[in-house]
């Protein structure tokens, strides 16, 4: 064992990234093994929309302005403090001596050329959106900037949670989809597109003025296992650590296992139907729409396949864990025959026929819950078509806005505000599949100012609309589910976020 090595178990874990708490020396294994149920499609911070995945991974090894804990609330990583000075102005002093791996600095100019990088029109990122109310951002001194919003953006500090910072010169140089330099706790050691992410410690990081504690593992093993029944084994064959998610019918196995243990929570992930109301037969056919939602047998689902785990969808995307959560709405009842009634009067010649994508591995029994969801479309009278498709290739198709007719998939938006997950069905969003100027007129209104009454009044009107209009089938709340070895416990969080730091040795 290395002086590097035994100083970092003399060390232990104590407040990194996540939060996690100390940990008593020689606690922790050398190497993690955590297995995700989805393919890592990019390491590129401001290409990445995927959080389980892509997003998780790139947390390890760069850094944001701010991170958000398991308990949900909101930590400084290379922000030392932040204030609104106004309406639409926020100021954000910097930690000093943040450095790269490569020993450039992470500074305000640093920070302000990855706004300006992203913002930049010439440059096509996926996240551009996320931040399109963002007019510019300036250096007020080495460890200071100010960002400047075209409007009140009263979701700004939790959103920035989810943007990394780069270093120009590198960025320049390199292939940030495929390889990996930033100033986290972690640097990329090996990448194999659809089979493993393996991370190392960054030397660069332990010791600086940032965070004078050191990673808690010496290699971090982050591998792709699409099928959950080969996530259980390796798992009971003590080849994982953690394992994300589990079908609710091996919860119980696991615990008897006397290896391993396995427990749920809930999540802030919505289970949908996405309609591609740009296309036929959805396109301009609102019966149609709110037939496919009167079809569905939601809580049957949800005890069949999910084990009675989750809660039906109350007819919006948001859950309770929301800001602009609508407590009013109702849930669509599973009424098969208003939804034959409203499909004759369609107005489409019958039997409608689409085909709906299934894309797998990245949700929970996806496949299973895909083939009942097309059963009773067609005891109703459509002619449901399945095509399931890797969830790399389907995510690729989906945000470059070439999603095809229907989809069965999960949304969820870390920032747990109305704001960030309404905002995906926006028309200028390439993954809407809807263009509602009214719903878009609701959602900017209550973009437009700080003041929480107000803006949850606005959200209550668009998420009426949007359950009125029913560009998706609102199904339920997928369950989180996971599995940990008996080394650890797993820090439960419902907002998708997986990081090493909320394994807790035991």
């Amino acid at each position: 064992m290395s002086g590097r090595t035994r100083k970092l178990r003399l060390l232990g874990c104590a407040v990194l990234l996540s939060g996690a708490c100390g940990l008593p020396a020689g606690a922790l294994a050398d190497t993690v093994n955590i297995a995700f149920s989805a393919a890592v499609t990019t390491l590129d911070p401001q290409q990445a929309t995927v959080v389980q995945t892509d997003l998780s991974v790139i947390s390890h090894i760069y850094s944001p302005l701010v991170i958000r804990n398991p308990d949900l609330g909101i930590t400084g990583v290379v922000a030392q403090s932040w204030r609104a000075v106004d309406d639409t102005t926020w100021d954000f002093k910097l930690r000093p001596g943040i450095t790269f791996a490569n020993g450039k600095p992470l500074d305000a100019a640093v920070v302000k050329w990855n706004f300006d990088h992203l913002l930049d029109p010439a440059h096509k990122t996926r996240v551009k959106e996320w931040y399109s109310l963002i007019d510019r951002v300036d250096v007020v001194a080495p460890d200071e900037v100010k960002i400047i919003t075209r409007v009140p953006f009263p979701g700004l500090v939790a959103q920035l949670s989810m943007l990394f910072m780069m270093e120009p010169g590198w960025t320049a140089t390199h292939d940030p989809s495929r390889e990996a330099m930033g100033s986290g706790p972690y640097q990329l050691a090996e990448y194999v597109p659809g089979e493993r992410v393996v991370l190392t410690p960054n030397p660069a990081y332990f010791g600086t003025r940032a965070f004078n504690t050191p990673p808690p593992h010496d290699k971090v093993v982050l591998r792709m296992i699409s099928e959950p029944a080969v996530r259980v084994s390796a798992l009971l064959a003590g080849e994982l650590d953690l394992a994300l998610d589990i079908p609710p019918t091996d919860i119980e196995r696991i615990n008897d296992s006397g290896v391993a243990h396995a427990g749920w929570g809930e999540s802030s992930r919505a289970m949908i139907i996405k309609m591609n109301n740009l296309k036929p037969p959805f396109a301009n056919n609102l019966k149609l729409r709110q037939a496919m939602n009167y079809a569905i047998d939601r809580q049957g689902i949800i005890d069949a396949i999910y084990n009675g785990h989750g809660a039906v969808s109350k007819g919006q995307l948001l859950s309770p864990m929301y800001f602009g959560y609508n407590d009013k709405l109702q849930p669509y009842p599973y009424d098969p025959d208003k939804a034959r009634r409203l499909i004759a009067e369609s107005g489409l010649p019958q039997p409608i026929s689409f085909e709906l994508q299934v894309p797998l591995g990245r949700y929970l029994l996806s496949q299973e819950i895909g083939q009942v969801i097309a059963a009773q479309l067609q005891e109703v009278g459509l002619n449901v078509g399945i095509k399931e498709m890797e969830y790399a290739n389907w995510s690729n198709a989906y945000t470059r806005g070439d999603m095809g007719q229907a989809a069965f998939l999960g949304q969820a938006w870390p920032t747990l505000d109305a704001d960030g997950l309404l905002g995906l069905y926006l028309p200028t969003d390439p993954g809407a599949y809807w263009k509602d100027d009214v719903f878009a007129d609701l959602v900017m209104k209550g973009r437009s100012t700080v003041d929480k009454t107000k803006r949850a009044a606005w959200y209550q009107q668009a998420t009426e609309r949007m359950r009125e209009q029913a560009p998706l089938v609102f199904l339920f709340n997928q369950p989180l589910t996971y599995a940990t070895s008996n080394k650890f416990t797993w820090r439960v969080r419902g907002d998708d976020w997986v990081r090493v730091f909320d394994l807790v040795a035991k």
